[in-house]
């Protein structure tokens, strides 16, 4: 490890940053795959030493297996380290006195911790439990791995990063388990994201999405019908790409009986090589069989809208900017977002339902992002009586967390059901226009 850089004084040493450096590798049939490095960089943002200590990150795939996968990376894990070394090693040099990582104390990592949770962030918040518990496990681990590699060079040991408490395991027997040895304070959560959409308002929604933004329609669609996070479904191709067919649906007599869309590999849709979106969890995604009939009737709607617009052939993306070339997710937002400002708020101010009315002037004070797509299908989920193990399938997620949530807020989320799966495929096959 390259810690030259930090035998020097304060001012020096204090134009130097810990930063996390993302190379993406592009493969000749279009497949990406990121690798992120710890970096030093000088106050011009320029690289001048790589680091060596993303070897001691914790892998993503553990145990013993000798593969993994090719898209595995820790960027997310190295962000934390990273503030840890800036805030010991550089920010509080005059405090501390520490030269080398080796030299950090427990008391030390215990002071970085704790005042990681009650910083406030630049939108003047403070860090919630989530983020402050992930942030200890990286940092427990990141020393763990270093401890094994240079065992007597370090002041800290394993004593000092964990302790073992007796749990029942999933057979029901009782094993020892590691827990990161820091108690830490946190301020008190008042945590409200505005993302709850009245079925109501959200036909009419997408009723200005199919009149207003015919480009990211069938992408709401894909959010609130197959529970796609919005990265997901802009990695969406056509039928006909030549990277392979993007939705697959299956017919019975003239009647949709299936619709698969392919998540399982992220490709490059563009040739200047940006990524439009991430795939968080590869997978072949099912759209809900509650909303197969509005989706078919979507999916015909967005293929007639592609007709007249030009794309790279040699990509066929689903989703196409006014550039002609794949949709990034900032086209997506911005455009989801003038269609909320330009056409949605001003109908709701104006509606003769004093829902909706309300419900827009909640739009002037609240920000509705893409991930509302997301948490309106998920309420359906719940509202249709999908357990556990359901919710978390068709949401695509790696465990039952989320799932978990919904089900035990379920009195919350909204009061009576009131979604009906013919008014939404009514509203597309009329033009866009629901009949009151």
């Amino acid at each position: 490890m390259n810690n030259t850089l930090f035998k020097m004084n304060y001012t020096i040493r204090s134009t130097y940053r810990y930063a996390v450096y993302e190379h993406k590798l592009i493969t000749t049939n279009g497949l990406v795959f990121p690798r992120s490095l710890i970096v030093i960089k000088n106050r011009y943002g320029v690289i001048v030493c790589f680091t060596g200590l993303h070897k001691y990150i914790s892998k993503v795939y553990r145990g013993n297996n000798i593969c993994q996968p090719m898209a595995a990376d820790n960027k997310a894990k190295m962000h934390y380290i990273c503030s840890m070394l800036n805030y010991i090693l550089v920010d509080n040099y005059s405090k501390y006195k520490v030269n080398h990582i080796f030299s950090i104390s427990k008391s030390i990592l215990n002071a970085y911790i704790q005042g990681y949770a009650l910083a406030k962030m630049s939108n003047g918040k403070y860090r919630g439990r989530q983020s402050v518990e992930k942030c200890v496990y990286a940092v427990t681990e990141f020393f763990s791995n270093l401890i094994k590699k240079f065992d007597g060079y370090t002041l800290l040991c394993k004593e000092d990063l964990y302790n073992e408490k007796n749990i029942f395991n999933n057979r029901g027997k009782i094993e020892k388990k590691q827990f990161p040895d820091f108690q830490v304070r946190i301020m008190p959560e008042h945590k409200t994201i505005f993302r709850d959409i009245p079925t109501k308002v959200f036909e009419i929604l997408l009723n200005q999405a199919f009149v207003h933004a015919k480009d990211i329609a069938f992408a709401i669609c894909l959010q609130a019908f197959a529970g796609l996070r919005p990265g997901e479904a802009l990695n969406v191709r056509q039928d006909h790409s030549p990277l392979g067919c993007g939705i697959t649906i299956t017919t019975s007599e003239e009647k949709i009986r299936k619709a698969e869309i392919d998540l399982t590999v992220e490709y490059i849709l563009r040739s200047d090589g940006v990524v439009c979106g991430r795939i968080k969890k590869e997978r072949i995604q099912r759209v809900h069989p509650a909303f197969l009939k509005p989706f078919k009737v979507a999916y015909k709607l967005h293929n007639e809208f592609l007709n007249t617009r030009n794309y790279e052939s040699e990509y066929c993306p689903m989703f196409v900017n006014n550039l002609n070339m794949a949709m990034t997710y900032d086209d997506y937002y911005n455009r989801f977002k003038k269609l909320i400002t330009q056409h949605l708020r001003p109908l709701l101010l104006n509606h003769k339902n004093a829902e909706c009315r309300l419900y827009g002037q909640l739009l002037y004070e609240n920000s509705l992002g893409l991930h509302s797509l997301r948490h309106w299908f998920s309420v359906q989920l719940v509202l249709m009586g999908e357990d556990i193990a359901q919710i978390q399938y068709w949401r695509g997620d790696s465990n039952p967390e989320s799932a978990l949530y919904y089900l035990q807020n379920k009195g919350d989320l909204i009061k009576e059901l009131s979604f009906t799966n013919e008014r939404l495929a009514e509203f597309m096959m009329n033009g866009g226009h629901i009949n009151e």
